[in-house]
């Protein structure tokens, strides 16, 4: 199965003290930003992952993070909302997709339901960021244990 999550990039950005306090610099550079802390849901979590955001261009711009094309941030264009792009979106997935939406807004959580995704909130979203890079931090040192070789010269024998 196919695992996707959606943003609603300025939803989510109102929702959370850290980056409502930092409207000001911009929401793309939120985005960004915002993409930089999520991404271990895609690295580690194996999810599709796209921020969907407000934009203002002529056109949709949609950003890859790297080679994947299953890591973008999409800027609308100036006459159609990211609430509009993820209702579309859910609407073209078929049944072989597994979908989370991380918005807090009404429509898009109406939309989401209707096409049997899961809603975050945007602290669902960051906790879950938080349970895999836990994850990952427990894992890791039992993983350098079990590969790790005594060091130096053991003197029971002698």
């Amino acid at each position: 199965m196919n695992r996707l999550i959606l943003v609603d990039a300025c939803n989510i950005l109102h929702r959370l003290p850290a980056y409502r306090e930092r409207l000001a610099e911009g929401v793309d550079v939120l985005a960004m930003q915002l993409m930089t802390e999520l991404r271990p849901l895609h690295d580690l979590e194996h999810w599709e992952l796209h921020i969907v955001v407000d934009g203002s261009g002529q056109s949709l711009d949609q950003q890859f993070q790297d080679d994947s094309k299953t890591l973008s941030i999409l800027f609308s264009p100036a006459d159609l909302s990211a609430d509009s792009i993820i209702e579309k979106w859910l609407l073209r997935l078929g049944p072989n997709w597994s979908v989370c939406v991380a918005s807090e807004d009404r429509a898009v959580c109406h939309a989401a339901l209707a096409n049997n995704a899961d809603i975050l909130s945007a602290d669902a979203l960051m906790q879950w960021v938080q349970r895999t890079l836990t994850r990952l931090r427990n894992q890791l040192p039992s993983q350098a244990d079990s590969s790790h070789k005594p060091f130096g010269n053991l003197l029971e024998g002698l």
